[in-house]
């Protein structure tokens, strides 16, 4: 009985004899499947990388309202339901809120005009397992921690409120630091706090509640209504665009420094494009010239496969050869546009690495990827070596002896 390595064997010294066809099969199969992996591997890291590094910037997903004072409760909680939201949070002025913060022991380090805002989960400046500050808890920015002599978590510190004519004595906010932020997650000397304990020392600024020591206040302070502003973060590059339609079609006019999301957006736009492009009209092309150049090696072959098939050679054991040439095809074409994708790509980020300030390649594909490829390879180069594989079986035992050319 004729064996799967007879079909090898005779698979390779038929493509052997026609090396030049072969080779034009292989470097052909190569020349398409090249730019597919360099785009594939440009998203993967030049554009995956742009993406993270928005993501890590929340400023640059920031949501704003143009010409809105006042905020519901309801909506805010409403908004916090939407798909495309990573984080809203609520804001007691249009402008900063500012305190004096200071480490509650003689002597201690004081630092003035500290950015406050009220944060809660899923807050954007939140990163590294941060958990949210509870009611009388503070999250430091890295440098506000330094500037207070390396504050670290569950030590005290207190927010002072500087004094006025209807408090001249000032007031003061007892806070445990419950977290440090990482260095270069907010470029501020600022703190993270619960949204009560924001909204009581801008109510005491406002003369809404007075006293000097504001930690009593705290535990029955309500939570308002309704907010003059709010922080609005999307969830990813796209869901930023989504929520700003969105938000339009409600009637609440709103804009974004979008402008490094819409770039990154139309170059991943151009890249898809491009990709399908290269791969629907190569993939058709090089399935066509597969289909064609095996069909042809069975019609140059109808004599050789005919006598075979009187030694011995089934049907089945035929169906196999046209079919493991087109693997071996593609196996050889896949291992050339990997080694050509290699090449390439070390000359990309030869040439462009500094003008992309990128540290890592600029194209990168991880082994599975790369794995896929092969398989995704193999399919093709299957499929369309089955018209000759049907083609084979119709070739009888008889007529390589009725054949007298």
């Amino acid at each position: 009985m004729m064996k799967a390595p007879l079909i090898c064997r005779l698979a390779y010294a038929d493509l052997r004899h026609a090396r030049v066809a072969t080779w034009c099969q292989i470097i052909g199969l190569a020349a398409l499947l090249v730019p597919l992996l360099i785009i594939l591997g440009i998203k993967n890291g030049y554009i995956a990388d742009r993406t993270q590094a928005l993501l890590e910037n929340p400023e640059d997903l920031r949501i704003q309202f143009i010409g809105q004072d006042s905020f519901s409760a309801a909506f805010v909680e409403e908004l916090r339901q939407h798909p495309d939201v990573r984080y809203i949070g609520a804001h007691p002025i249009q402008l900063a809120v500012l305190s004096d913060f200071a480490v509650p022991v003689d002597g201690g380090d004081l630092v003035r005009n500290v950015t406050l805002l009220a944060a809660g989960a899923g807050d954007p400046y939140l990163g590294g397992g941060l958990a949210p500050p509870g009611p009388g808890e503070v999250v430091l920015s890295a440098a506000l921690a330094g500037q207070l002599g390396g504050l670290a978590p569950g030590d005290p510190v207190e927010a002072l409120m500087r004094p006025n004519d209807d408090a001249p004595d000032g007031a003061f906010l007892t806070l445990t630091v419950s977290g440090v932020l990482p260095a270069g997650v907010w470029g501020r000397t600022g703190a993270l706090m619960e949204t009560g304990d924001l909204f009581l020392l801008q109510d005491w600024t406002h003369g809404d509640v007075t006293g000097f020591d504001l930690n009593p206040l705290r535990a029955d302070y309500p939570a308002p209504d309704t907010f003059p502003l709010v922080r609005l973060y999307a969830r990813d590059v796209d869901g930023a665009f989504r929520l700003v339609e969105d938000l339009a079609a409600k009637g609440y006019a709103s804009g974004a420094s979008l402008d490094k999301a819409a770039d990154l957006v139309s170059l991943r736009s151009a890249l898809d494009s491009g990709f399908n492009t290269v791969a629907g009209v190569g993939l058709l092309g090089v399935t066509a010239t597969f289909a064609a150049s095996l069909w042809a090696a069975i019609s140059r072959n109808r004599r050789p496969i005919s006598l075979l098939r009187a030694g011995g050679l089934s049907r089945k054991r035929a169906f196999l050869l046209p079919i493991t040439q087109a693997a071996v095809i593609g196996v050889a074409g896949w291992l050339l546009s990997i080694v050509f994708y290699a090449l390439l790509t070390g000359l990309l980020d030869l040439a462009l690495a500094s003008t992309f300030r990128v540290e890592e390649s600029l194209a990168r594909l991880s082994p599975v990827e790369i794995f896929a490829s092969a398989g995704a390879t193999l399919v093709v180069a299957t499929l369309a070596s089955l018209g000759a594989a049907f083609a084979i079986t119709s070739i009888t035992p008889e007529e390589g002896f009725l054949d007298v050319r």
